[in-house]
C-alpha cells in the first residue's frame, strides 16, 4: 500500500479559500457610467410634463357646473 507525504502547514493567507464573490472574474470589461445630458433633459422633460397634467387633473376634478 502506498504513503501519502503530506506537507507541512502553510500559512493562512496562502492558505486561505477562495471567496464566494466572483464578480471580478468577468472576462467582459465593466461599462464606466457616463453622465448623458440627453437623457437627463428627458427625464426632467418628462417630469415637468408629469406635473402639469396632475395639476391639470386636480383642476379638473375642483370645476363645478354652473347653477340653473
Amino acid at each position: 500500500m502506498r504513503k501519502f507525504v503530506f506537507s507541512k502547514p502553510q500559512s493562512a493567507d496562502v492558505a486561505k479559500p477562495a471567496s464566494g464573490d466572483f464578480s471580478h472574474t468577468s472576462p467582459f470589461q465593466r461599462q464606466a457610467e457616463k453622465v448623458d445630458p440627453v437623457r437627463n433633459g428627458i427625464f426632467i422633460g418628462l417630469a415637468i410634463v408629469l406635473l402639469v397634467f396632475l395639476i391639470s387633473m386636480i383642476a379638473v376634478l375642483m370645476m363645478h357646473a354652473p347653477s340653473l
